[in-house]
């Protein structure tokens, strides 16, 4: 047990920098943050790159990849849609900007 224990907690204090570094807790200030809303499906951020064209929020090429641009024009949509500022496409965000969205709960 006391092995199992020692083996798991090296493999943790190994992989952490590895996991951190891979999150983007090495960026710079002023780039994206780290969040698991950046890795959502490629055709859930092109759809929500033509919306805020469609709206207009420029969000750069609209090619699926959450970059600056698609942040920049995140937040904007945000504020003028009353929603809290975060620059993701978090579930409130989702929410108004796909009327009928409903979050899958598969816990």
């Amino acid at each position: 047990m006391n092995k199992l224990l020692v083996t798991f907690t090296l493999a943790m204090l190994i992989t952490t920098p590895l996991i951190a570094t891979a999150a983007g807790a090495d960026r710079t200030p002023g780039s994206l943050p780290a969040a698991v809303d950046q890795l959502l499906a490629q055709d859930m951020i092109q759809q929500a790159q033509m919306h805020l064209k469609t709206a207009g929020f420029d969000p750069g090429r609209v090619d699926g990849v959450f970059d600056v641009s698609t942040a920049d024009a995140v937040r904007h949509y945000q504020a003028a849609q009353g929603l809290p500022i975060s620059g993701l496409l978090d579930e409130p965000t989702r929410r108004v900007m796909f009327p009928g969205f409903q979050a899958t709960d598969e816990g």
